[in-house]
């Protein structure tokens, strides 16, 4: 991967680096080229050492790892590329440089985080609070904030996974269900925020890409294999320009997917990429859905329009009255955005 993606996140990694490693000389291990780049590049450190674990590769500009053993008082290693595998923690261990106070692994494998935990912390900044679901950290997920309320409930096959490089913040309201197959995938730098009493029924994948934002409002009611699509999933260029036409900058207000409250969405839906849709409202099933729709309207078809406005719904299927429904969700469509 280039420098363009790598530097960005070895901005976000190197305050937690500096906490540890103080004054120390740091000692670069594995694969260095791209971050003793970035250490150039951003803190003017070009005379970093590099070592190897293959005495025999050892010489001007690599030095054998024994050589610096017990000098941890002096040193501070940096692992750009290497795994956290429990062989080379315990080499490393073997000559006094104990995780994080003495050493750093930038990638730290994979981090499951069963259902039955209620709390997870790190030293890498991720934090997840998420009990009945399992979560799952990438091997570059840093700053990652997971909040799921206590009493939100997921099928055994449900999870939240959290893909390459930076923070994440996801946050689920109350009495919300996932039954099973449900899978919740954000990368870096993405932000999720589901309301209270939220149903996904089954098989639904909800990927939200690195900048993006999925705004899901309370009450809302998903059916099985819907799709849900927050960012384009590769770059798209302007030859003429010569600029990118879908950056996925965080912040960007068009890098949203926005669902009211009380919206139901029907069987293998697609929402696509910045749409909006009104307070409400129901999707068909098979619809793709690209744009901003307005409250309180049936949204069909591929592409998706309006069919009908000035409609609510129930989860009610047996109620005739509309007697039950909140006054809030009994309003008139609004024609601005037609």
């Amino acid at each position: 991967m280039d420098k363009e993606a790598l530097f960005p996140f070895y901005q976000r990694i190197m305050p937690i680096i500096d906490r540890y490693r103080k004054d120390r000389t740091i000692i670069l291990l594995g694969e260095t080229k791209t971050f003793q780049e970035f250490l150039t590049q951003e803190y003017g450190l070009a005379d970093c050492m590099t070592i190897t674990t293959v005495k025999k590769k050892a010489g001007d500009k690599l030095t054998y790892i024994g050589d610096i053993k017990g000098q941890n008082d002096r040193y501070y290693i940096i692992l750009p590329r290497f795994r956290k595998t429990l062989d080379m923690q315990l080499r490393l261990h073997s000559f006094g440089y104990t995780d994080f106070e003495d050493c750093f692994f930038i990638n730290h494998d994979h981090i499951t985080i069963d259902s039955y935990i209620d709390d997870y912390n790190d030293e890498y900044g991720n934090h997840v609070h998420a009990p009945s679901c399992r979560v799952v950290l990438d091997d570059y997920a840093y700053g990652v904030n997971i909040e799921v309320d206590d009493t939100c409930t997921f099928g055994e096959t449900s999870c939240i996974n959290v893909r390459t490089f930076g923070g994440s913040h996801v946050k689920i309201g109350k009495k919300c269900v996932f039954e099973e197959g449900v899978t919740l995938s954000v990368f870096g730098d993405a932000e999720v925020n589901i309301g209270n009493n939220c149903t996904f029924v089954r098989d639904t994948e909800m990927i939200v890409l690195a900048g993006m934002k999925l705004d899901i409002g309370k009450d809302c009611l998903f059916s099985f294999e819907i799709k849900v699509y927050c960012g384009d999933g590769h770059a798209i260029y302007d030859l003429v320009e010569k600029k990118r036409l879908n950056p996925q900058n965080k912040g960007n207000p068009k890098n949203v997917v926005s669902i009211g409250d009380h919206v139901w969405v029907g069987m293998r839906a697609i929402l696509l990429n910045r749409t909006v849709i009104g307070a409400s409202s129901i999707v068909g099933a098979g619809t793709l859905v690209k744009g901003t729709f307005p409250n309180n309207c049936i949204i069909a078809g591929s592409p998706a329009k309006v069919i009908r406005k000035d409609i609510t719904w129930s989860k009610e299927s047996l109620r005739n009255s509309m007697d039950h429904i909140p006054e809030e969700y009994l309003t008139l469509t609004d024609d601005t955005n037609t």
